[in-house]
């Protein structure tokens, strides 16, 4: 754990966020790492993807979808394309729930942010994401994981009292 109850600085009012930091060689490493205790999870995903196999990350998509992920935050290079995988996955999962009785009202959020420093997307992860309505009161855990780089996983223990007390100092 790295923070506990990080408070929105653009919106106090809504729940706060215990935030965890995971460093994994790989993503097909992430799913194994990720064990969330509150039904729903956010996910700010650090990782070069570039040359990376559409399919590994659909089924990393898939087994933290089934793991409660309800924010997908996707930051590095080829960041966008992460991004739209995990939507594609979100849709497929959506497709299967509309066939079982029990259907989700919520909707699972994903952003992407290629033109951000990585101390500009931890800001907006801390601050600016929120699970929907449906999922916010049981979304507790925050997680920050970075894939395959150690200079990453330094700078989020490095910044990470900054980005929560002091978002706009960077």
């Amino acid at each position: 754990m790295l923070w506990d109850r990080a408070i929105s600085q653009v919106l106090p009012d809504t729940p706060a966020k215990t935030i965890y930091l995971t460093a994994c060689n790989s993503i097909s490493d992430l799913s194994n790492q990720i064990e969330p205790v509150s039904k729903y999870f956010g996910l700010l995903l650090a990782m070069d993807t570039r040359g990376m196999d559409v399919s590994t990350i659909f089924d990393v998509a898939t087994q933290l979808l089934a793991r409660g992920l309800v924010y997908l935050c996707a930051w590095g290079p080829d960041c966008q394309r992460v991004h739209d995988i995990f939507d594609e996955a979100i849709v497929e999962r959506e497709l299967e729930e509309k066939a079982s009785p029990e259907i989700s009202d919520g909707t699972v959020m994903t952003t992407w942010h290629s033109k951000e420093t990585f101390k500009g997307a931890l800001s907006f992860f801390v601050h600016s994401a929120f699970a929907t309505e449906s999922y916010e009161h049981e979304c507790k855990e925050w997680v920050i994981a970075t894939i395959g780089n150690s200079k990453w996983e330094q700078e989020v223990r490095r910044s990470i009292r900054s980005v929560v007390c002091d978002p706009l100092a960077d």
